[in-house]
């Protein structure tokens, strides 16, 4: 394109002078009146002017072209630069999705880990743990409202980050902490973008026991199990 934009103006160019000329013979050879006569021609002169009208034709050339090489030149600088930012942010959000997985996975070990841990264990006291998980997790943040035997606990918010994880399959452990060995009575509400859902479940008295309610989000529904570890005595 470059070059194409270099011929046609040099073509044009050349014309310019040629026409110049011509009309410059022209009015030369024309007679200035009656009975004038015209003086001939210097060829010398002409031949010198002639040079001129080249020597600029070929600086304005040249100057042409080294404007559209550099036009040039930038255009696939920038071109190349945008390429390589373009291939950087691609390889920066692929590292990003591995490094999300990566830590999903190890929260998952975690709460495995956890789990195994306290089975190992046998408690001195009745021990109440409430875990959540969403296999379906609304955008932004997700915020919780977790009671026990009509006591509301401290709210509980879910960050974009742990939503990721949860979506993953890790848990999100809402409370843990030591109850009567008697039945309870635990409610969980659970709101997010487009998400409003609540459960109740009551859980069966279990002196010197880890009792697990686990909420899980699932298909718009919050539903609810439980489970106990820990059950001999010491």
């Amino acid at each position: 394109m470059a070059a194409g934009r270099l011929n046609e103006h040099i073509t044009l160019n050349h014309t310019r002078h040629f026409l110049c000329l011509a009309v410059g013979a022209a009015l030369v050879a024309a007679p200035l009146g009656a009975g004038a006569q015209q003086k001939p021609a210097d060829p010398g002169k002409q031949l010198k002017s002639l040079e001129e009208q080249i020597e600029i034709t070929r600086k304005q050339r040249l100057e042409l072209e080294a404007r559209l090489e550099k036009e040039l030149a930038a255009e696939i600088a920038a071109r190349a630069q945008m390429l390589a930012m373009g291939g950087e942010m691609g390889a920066l959000q692929r590292l990003e999705v591995l490094l999300d997985s990566a830590q999903a996975r190890l929260l998952v070990q975690r709460d495995r880990i956890r789990l195994l841990d306290d089975a190992a264990r046998t408690p001195g006291a009745s021990i109440l743990v409430v875990l959540l998980r969403m296999e379906q997790v609304p955008p932004g943040e997700v915020g919780t409202a977790l009671a026990i035997d009509a006591s509301t606990t401290t709210p509980h918010t879910i960050s974009p980050e742990s939503g990721r994880t949860l979506a993953a399959g890790a848990a999100e452990e809402l409370y843990r902490g030591e109850v009567p060995p008697s039945g309870h009575r635990v409610s969980l509400q659970v709101a997010g973008k487009g998400l409003n859902v609540g459960q109740m479940i009551q859980v069966p008295p279990a002196p010197k026991q880890i009792t697990y309610v686990e909420f899980t989000v699932r298909n718009g529904v919050l539903v609810a199990a439980t489970w106990t570890s820990g059950a001999s005595e010491r």
